[in-house]
């Protein structure tokens, strides 16, 4: 009877351990005096309605929170209006000046075929924002969500505070490193090589459903074209933000909700925190 016991002991155990989740899109973060865990999850800021789903234990860590934190504040109702502004291209120049008229008029009819939009409602931003509307083409479905947006929401219902980790002018400035001649260059490569950029999509969404921001960061990394933007984007943001999270954690449980890219790698921000002595576990949710 022992020996039966024994075995079946060892046989629950194991699969108690083969049941450990080794790594996740959701962090639980405590020690280093918190009084209670906070949450990170890493988002995907544009996907099919159908591969994001809002699960019963996800909505129970979101509601044990006081505060939601994204990277914005995402119910600023002057976000867009602010990003916008940021966009601007400077000295009253618009995209066009940087292409010959030939040029810019035939690159405007390869845009408007796959945007069904000409870029002349864009020339005067830079470049970033009409390669926005290049990147919701490379998603495939009718119905597309950003996770962050609904996660957002349903902080909403529960009364929480929704707030941001950098303001609007901090975030574009990471993206105005990147000089607007590299941003046409990279605009144009987008559009010429359009399936390429579509097939990359599918590849970086495939790996963000396996929930494993390590891979994630590694697939971007390998296919970044310029580690200056890196540096600036990922990098330093990530450093910026880890004293905020530090003395907001010590206030109150928050509920932070990040672009998952920002998770992995050795200055990511779960390396980051576990430098600053707390402890990182992986939700299944």
């Amino acid at each position: 009877m022992k020996k039966n016991l024994f075995f079946l002991l060892l046989f629950l155990c194991n699969l108690a351990l083969s049941q450990k989740v080794e790594t996740s899109l959701l962090w639980k973060v405590s020690g280093n005096g918190l009084k209670s865990p906070s949450y990170i999850f890493g988002t995907f800021h544009l996907m099919c309605k159908e591969q994001f789903q809002i699960s019963k234990s996800m909505q129970a860590y979101l509601n044990s929170c006081k505060k939601f934190y994204g990277e914005l504040d995402l119910d600023d109702p002057q976000m867009q209006v602010k990003i916008m502004r940021e966009m601007v291209l400077a000295d009253g120049k618009t995209i066009d000046n940087y292409m010959s008229p030939e040029a810019f008029d035939e690159f405007d009819k390869k845009y408007q075929a796959i945007t069904g939009i000409s870029l002349k409602v864009f020339k005067q931003y830079k470049p970033f924002a009409s390669m926005s509307m290049l990147v919701l083409k490379t998603i495939s479905c009718q119905v597309t969500v950003q996770p962050e947006t609904e996660l957002m929401h349903l902080a909403q219902q529960n009364k929480m505070e929704i707030l941001g980790l950098e303001t609007v002018e901090e975030q574009m400035a990471a993206v105005n490193t990147e000089p607007i001649d590299s941003q046409i260059i990279s605009m144009r490569k987008m559009v010429l090589n359009f399936d390429s950029s579509k097939q990359m999509m599918q590849e970086m969404t495939s790996i963000y459903l396996k929930n494993d921001p390590e891979a994630l960061y590694k697939f971007m990394k390998d296919k970044g074209e310029n580690d200056n933007f890196e540096s600036a984007f990922l990098i330093k943001r990530n450093k910026n933000w880890i004293p905020k999270m530090k003395l907001i954690m010590n206030e109150h449980p928050v509920f932070f909700a990040v672009g998952a890219g920002h998770l992995g790698g050795k200055t990511g921000v779960l390396s980051l925190l576990r430098k600053e002595g707390f402890h990182l576990e992986p939700i299944k949710y």
